[in-house]
């Protein structure tokens, strides 16, 4: 109890002093974006002639970036060799680019989320499960093609305790929230990063209850009133997102508590339990993404959408 009151106060300093403005990441209203989300998707077939590692891995998150004015589609995987991103063009579908991240043993790049101009991934060695590596990527001056992070969180610790199997991302005023989550997603991290000074600083940690899911991918959503988080899943074939409440917006305390769950009609082989995140359009609109486990010569999308 004396740790997490510890992190608790560092928590109120930390985004007292840098007040929340969100970019990319902000809706209206989370909760009635959220409940406005058709449970049928979009499908959309890609076309790929990339030669995708695939042995003891699988495709793990997706996100959507815009790229001088056309949306690309960032697909993130894991294999027993390399830790990767897969780029999609969307007006094309057409897979563009496979952009190797890291290598054994930190061969497996799990969620994802993009605040404009970063994307956050964790990369993981998921054999001895007692390492990863948190990296933010500034993908609007190419950094993500040379797998050049802008900043690193080295996190180390006893098995399974210390991955990094779904991260999340928030702006603030000038730094960014990070958001990361154990094996199963057991433990929630959350981190404040200031890119200029290149400092990172854990300031409040989240155990799960027993009867949360061990979500895939966890991206992280703001309104004017609260930021919330969105878990994604699957359940029997089937599924399903999570509506998290993190903590109100005028001042941080964290407060986790699942506020609403909503079920997906994945078709044609989509998995939730593969790769799965959100997107907040330009208009302020909610989509969920999804896709395929593995890589094919044709790679499904699902796009799930605001009514």
């Amino acid at each position: 109890m004396l740790y997490f009151l510890l992190y608790r106060c560092s928590l109120i300093f930390a985004f007292v002093v840098w007040p929340l403005f969100v970019s990319g990441q902000q809706v209206a209203n989370v909760p009635e974006a959220f409940s406005a989300l058709s449970p049928d998707p979009k499908i959309i077939l890609v076309e790929n002639s990339i030669d995708v590692p695939t042995d003891r891995g699988h495709f793990q998150g997706v996100q959507v970036i815009d790229e001088n004015g056309s949306e690309k589609l960032l697909i993130s995987g894991s294999s027993l060799t390399t830790a990767y991103v897969l780029k999609v063009d969307l007006a094309t579908r057409k897979s563009e680019k496979l952009i190797s991240l890291m290598q054994a043993p930190f061969r497996h790049a799990g969620g994802i989320q993009v605040s404009e101009p970063y994307m956050v991934v964790g990369i993981e060695d998921n054999f001895v499960k007692t390492a990863s590596k948190v990296c933010l990527f500034n993908y609007m001056e190419n950094n993500l093609l040379k797998a050049a992070p802008s900043i690193v969180i080295d996190r180390q610790g006893e098995p399974e305790q210390q991955t990094a199997g779904a991260t999340g991302l928030l702006p603030l005023e000038n730094d960014f929230m990070v958001l990361v989550s154990n094996w199963d997603s057991r433990n929630w991290d959350f981190y404040h990063i200031n890119l200029e000074k290149k400092k990172k600083q854990l300031v409040a940690s989240f155990m799960a209850p027993d009867n949360w899911p061990g979500y895939q991918a966890i991206n992280l959503i703001a309104d004017n009133q609260a930021i919330y988080a969105i878990g994604l899943y699957k359940k029997e074939d089937i599924g399903y997102a999570d509506l998290i409440f993190v903590s109100k917006r005028n001042i941080f305390e964290l407060a986790l508590q699942k506020v609403d769950t909503k079920p997906f009609n994945c078709a044609q082989g989509v998995d939730f339990g593969a790769a799965a995140g959100l997107q907040v359009d330009l208009e302020g609109k909610l989509h969920i993404w999804g896709t395929q486990k593995d890589a094919s010569e044709q790679i499904t999308i699902n796009k799930f959408s605001q009514y």
